[in-house]
């Protein structure tokens, strides 16, 4: 199972629910291996051009010093490949930044096995009339509030000072 998020596209009005639904973004949260194995072309095709860009200058400075400096043959084809690697574990999250400075707001995440049931969870309880908002993060455990007549016990004896 894979964690998915659905980003919703900023409030405009005159737009019909299937328009919505259209525009509705599914992102997969994790590794991106096309990012590995393609790298700036998935850059591309995400139209991440700013990643694609620190992503070519990154690879030239990394070539040149591949070029320049004497490297084992083994260091060097791991270094060339760093920048394929920061596209695999960064890809999705960029493609979430880049969503987020559009106006696009996270309106779900869904646990499933593939993209296509991802939508599927998410369209059955989806409510066209309003935009869904992330909820709020649930709030840890709260400390015990005593009344004014109440003992303040701590631990697991049933009277303050001993034993009963």
């Amino acid at each position: 199972m894979r964690v998915w998020t659905l980003h919703e596209p900023p409030a405009e009005a005159g737009l019909s629910r299937d328009e919505r639904a259209d525009r509705v973004v599914v992102v997969k949260d994790g590794f991106a291996w096309w990012g590995l194995v393609f790298g700036i072309l998935w850059l591309l095709f995400h139209r991440l051009w700013l990643a694609t860009l620190i992503y070519l200058v990154v690879s030239f400075a990394l070539a040149a010093l591949v070029y320049f400096v004497p490297l084992d043959e083994d260091w060097a084809s791991w270094l060339l490949l760093l920048p394929s690697l920061w596209v695999a574990l960064e890809g999705n999250d960029m493609r979430r930044r880049k969503l987020a400075r559009k106006g696009f707001t996270q309106a779900a995440g869904v646990l499933a096995k593939s993209r296509v049931e991802a939508e599927q969870r998410f369209f059955a309880e989806w409510d066209a009339s309003r935009s869904v908002a992330p909820a709020s993060a649930p709030r840890g455990p709260q400390a015990p509030r005593y009344g004014a007549g109440e003992p303040q016990v701590l631990g697991l004896f049933p009277e303050p000072g001993g034993r009963a």
